[in-house]
């Protein structure tokens, strides 16, 4: 015959149920921080990588080039793409120049003179220098009647370039292809940069946060 448990052995082993699903859940927690720990280790270990696009160069209606501490390795190569026939233009936002492959009647140059000596115009102090640049390159493609153009520059750049490029043209957007400058090595993660690219890698990072922030109210 079975007999009845007291009240406090019922409540010992409910206590102890108790403790053993809080020990549970702890664990499941502890594991649940060790993947995210890990995948955010393999995300930062990665972050250069994430800033990197490529497309392969088309023919197109100009080469915008985006000027910057490494000015050279981007000139080369936008001057190599303008060169070998790629674009009918060559515009540089940073010193507003537009440069013709052809020979242009006179009233296209006085067109082009005009298009590139206004300026990028005025914006709020907020704005960003590349943001700056792709604006003043949307303004004389439009002056120009220029749909399709090149992307120039360095390839942690090219990221950044492509989400600036996507806001600022809309629809137009996917009539421009990003080549970063293959003078320059690729960064692919944090076990082979050194310390200047590290602090680019997160400045770029900085850049993005901040032109996503001001962005939602353009």
């Amino acid at each position: 015959m079975n007999m009845p448990q007291s009240s406090d052995s019922l409540s010992v082993a409910e206590s102890s149920k108790v403790e053993q699903e809080k020990i549970n859940v702890k664990k499941i927690a502890v594991a649940i921080l060790c993947v995210l720990i890990v995948l955010a280790g393999v995300v930062v270990y990665n972050a250069p990588r994430l800033l990197v696009y490529a497309d392969k160069p088309i023919k197109s209606d100009a080469v915008i080039l985006f000027v910057g501490i490494e000015s050279s390795t981007r000139s080369k190569e936008a001057y190599l793409l303008f060169n070998e026939g790629y674009s009918r233009y060559l515009i540089v936002p940073s010193s507003q120049q537009v440069i013709a492959s052809v020979d242009v009647s006179p009233q296209r140059a006085d067109a082009i003179n005009r298009a590139a000596a206004g300026g990028a115009g005025k914006y709020p102090g907020y704005y960003e220098n590349t943001h700056r640049e792709v604006l003043y390159a949307q303004k004389i493609m439009n002056a120009l009647g220029l749909k399709s153009a090149i992307m120039v520059s360095s390839p942690y750049h090219m990221k950044r370039i492509k989400m600036i490029c996507e806001k600022t043209f809309g629809e137009q957007a996917r009539y421009i292809s990003y080549v970063p400058t293959s003078y320059e090595p690729s960064m692919t993660d944090f076990g082979h940069v050194d310390r200047a690219e590290l602090k680019m890698v997160i400045l770029e990072f900085a850049k993005i946060c901040w032109f996503r922030l001001y962005s939602f109210f353009l």
